[in-house]
């Protein structure tokens, strides 16, 4: 899964990037990991699926150097809150629906990341790039509407009996099994 994201990456950063921003549909393969495999999966599908857009914000397209890697850091942290909430409402019998908020609350550590790398960590380790903290804003903003569409999409993949039974078929892992028989 975090290959998939890569992939989404590529196909998503490269043509809409405009200075710093641009869209980034990475996290839908890390909020399926999360619901479908537990916090802990969800955590290092996020970091993994973080890779090519750390580097693109990082050094490709952007101007963030090492602080681009804070790209992976708050994939990480969305992919286990996801997995962590879903854990909590398991046993919902709306659990499909109840996944576009718990998608959506569970960017919010992963804003207030964003937040604090663009306020506090670039202008201190990186004073030359301080004008990037102007940026946050319009990132915040195009993120939450990401995340909206990838709640919706997550809801949608998380119901289907299609999706559910191809993961069955080649995830036999404990936690996925575990979360197909509550």
């Amino acid at each position: 899964m975090g290959a998939v994201g890569n992939v989404l990456a590529a196909i998503t950063i490269a043509p809409t990037m405009v200075r710093q921003i641009a869209l980034d549909f990475s996290s839908l393969p890390v909020f399926v990991a999360g619901v479908f495999a537990g916090p802990l999966v969800g955590g290092l599908t996020g970091f993994l699926a973080g890779i090519l857009p750390s580097a693109f914000f990082g050094f490709i397209g952007g101007q963030m150097g090492i602080l681009g890697l804070g790209t992976s850091v708050g994939k990480a942290i969305s992919g286990f809150c996801v997995g962590l909430l879903t854990q909590v409402v398991r046993s919902s019998r709306n659990r499909t629906v109840l996944l576009i908020p718990i998608v959506l609350l569970s960017f919010l550590p992963e804003a207030l990341w964003i937040y604090v790398l663009f306020t506090v960590f670039i202008p201190i380790f990186m004073p030359n790039q301080t004008f990037l903290s102007a940026f946050v804003i319009p990132i915040l903003t195009k993120a939450w509407f990401e995340i909206a569409v990838m709640s919706a999409f997550t809801s949608a993949i998380a119901g289907h009996s299609g999706f559910k039974a191809f993961l069955g078929h080649y995830l036999r892992t404990t936690t996925f099994q575990r979360a197909q028989s509550t």
